[in-house]
């Protein structure tokens, strides 16, 4: 999946150069973008699947130069990797034939535990999976 947006001035620092937490920001709206490629969304699986949603449990980004106002750029994503409770989504920020970040996202099957009144992992419910492969 591709979603592509131009920089915006406030996306940038003094030095004119995005704002690094900016991109930890893309990288959800680019996996929110590609669960609606497949009529799916927070409130959908939560309604479908009983879970309070996928949080993020690790998050990290190479930045490999910079990007700055003006520039238009596409991050590609998809889910990288699975696993009982998690899945990794793997994000490539492109601009003009030029990759300038990498990313992932580790995200957790969310659910309610209410005994403690916490949020815990739950196993990834397998139409979900399928959904997200085709």
């Amino acid at each position: 999946m591709a979603y592509s947006m131009t920089i915006e001035w406030g996306d940038c620092d003094s030095a004119g150069m995005v704002f690094y937490p900016n991109y930890f920001r893309w990288f959800d709206s680019a996996f929110q973008h590609l669960l609606r490629e497949k009529n799916l969304d927070q409130r959908s699986l939560s309604k479908r699947y009983g879970i309070v949603g996928t949080p993020i449990a690790d998050v990290s980004a190479r930045f490999l130069c910079p990007a700055t106002f003006g520039d238009a750029i596409t991050i590609d994503s998809h889910i990288s990797e699975w696993m009982p409770k998690l899945f990794k989504v793997s994000h490539v920020v492109h601009r003009v034939g030029q990759t300038i970040a990498e990313g992932h996202e580790l995200r957790f099957w969310g659910i309610s535990d209410d005994t403690l009144g916490t949020l815990r992992a739950g196993v990834i419910d397998k139409e979900f999976k399928t959904l997200m492969a085709g």
